[in-house]
């Protein structure tokens, strides 16, 4: 559900403004159902809970010609907790769609934020592959052989993603990506993000 609510609020936030299906379709035309596993039932769960929760205000509009649609815009809570979930899926292992819902909203943090959030997803990484070698070198005599193969998958994914972790840092640190204190951000210029209607 955070990757969903962060892809939420995101969509809203970056749009000013927008009804359930523009939401629906923008998350579907990044392919979002597969990286982050989100449903288009849960897009409107989301909205809806979010709402109940103050991130979001609902305002009614005349639908065309049919009934009234609702029109979601991101409160300064829900703002406020759209930036602490990217943080959170930056430096949250084992937990790779709201990594890839934070990657899509990057652009939320300032860079300087953003960095010291991958980095502790490195250091997390770092400590993380130290136990696994203890493990792989002693295991218990009870482990079955395939689940120590296993524990060899799980630190591959480990080094992979630390490779990954630390290239971002660095790209970030010579100054890749639009971040949210640079000049033509999302703070500085207003709805850059065009939803399809």
């Amino acid at each position: 559900m955070s990757a969903t609510k962060l892809l939420v609020l995101g969509i809203v936030h970056l749009s000013g403004g927008a009804h359930g299906y523009q939401v629906r379709s923008e998350l579907q035309s990044w392919g979002a159902e597969s990286w982050a596993k989100i449903k288009p039932g849960s897009i409107y769960h989301a909205l809806k809970k979010a709402a109940a929760d103050g991130l979001l205000t609902e305002h009614a509009e005349p639908g065309n010609s049919g009934p009234e649609r609702v029109l979601y815009r991101a409160t300064t809570r829900g703002r406020d907790e759209m930036v602490e979930l990217v943080r959170d899926g930056l430096r949250r292992t084992h937990d790779p769609d709201m990594l890839n819902a934070s990657i899509a909203m990057l652009p939320m943090l300032t860079r300087t934020d953003a960095i010291a959030h991958i980095n502790e997803r490195v250091a997390r990484l770092e400590a993380e592959l130290v136990v696994q070698a203890k493990w792989r070198e002693h295991p218990n005599r009870d482990t079955p052989e395939h689940v120590q193969d296993q524990a060899e998958l799980w630190a591959g994914h480990a080094r992979t993603e630390l490779e990954w972790a630390k290239s971002l840092s660095k790209r970030l640190s010579e100054g890749a990506y639009t971040m949210a204190d640079d000049p033509g951000s999302w703070r500085t210029v207003p709805d850059h993000l065009k939803m399809r209607s």
